[in-house]
């Protein structure tokens, strides 16, 4: 698996790297980046409990699914859903490979909230009054949050490292290493050859 990744790394580095300054989050990023081109040796039954555990750790309910080889998560709200909020959940599905090995793709879907939709009257479904026809009984509800922009899925690819470090620490520090040290090296083109080649 290393050989491979290797190679993955090289091309990860560079995509993730080029004209970035280097910060915490682009040593990340490199690392991150990588870890969506492992292939593990492991079962998908472990990959999938370690991918529960995760998200269970960083507070997303589960649903149930149909498919043993899928998980995908309920809205997770932060913030105010009266004045915005970010909304957020995760699919993750394992996918097993011919030769015995398995992927992990995990993706988030997420989208802001500004508000809410304005108040509604409600006949107050299921009460005695408004079974009678009473208009006294009208009361108002709040309204859905609203999102000017339709949600957004992109690779999760955080989940993906965090899966990888759990199962492979020894894989994710080699990864972080190489990440450290081609940072290390400030070179804007990692094919460029160096003063000491």
């Amino acid at each position: 698996m290393r050989s491979r990744l290797s190679t993955w790394v090289t091309v990860g580095l560079l995509w993730g790297a080029c004209g970035c300054a280097v910060t915490p989050e682009t040593r990340q990023q490199l690392v991150e980046t990588t870890s969506g081109n492992a292939v593990y040796n492991l079962s998908a039954d472990a990959l999938l409990t370690t991918t529960r555990r995760l998200l269970a750790e960083q507070k997303y309910e589960l649903l149930p699914s149909s498919d043993p080889l899928y998980i995908h998560t309920t809205w997770r709200i932060r913030g105010n859903t009266d004045m915005g909020a970010s909304w957020s959940r995760i699919f993750v599905q394992v996918h097993p490979l011919s030769d015995g090995r398995a992927v992990v793709r995990a993706y988030r879907m997420a989208y802001t909230t500004n508000g809410r939709a304005p108040m509604h009257p409600t006949l107050g479904a299921g009460t005695r009054d408004s079974k009678l026809g009473d208009g006294a009984a009208t009361a108002y509800v709040q309204g859905e949050p609203m999102s000017p922009a339709k949600p957004i899925v992109r690779r999760a690819s955080d989940i993906e490292w965090e899966v990888l470090s759990r199962v492979e620490p020894r894989l994710a520090a080699h990864l972080e290493a190489r990440a450290e040290a081609y940072l290390a090296t400030g070179r804007k083109d990692p094919s460029a050859p160096t003063e000491e080649e």
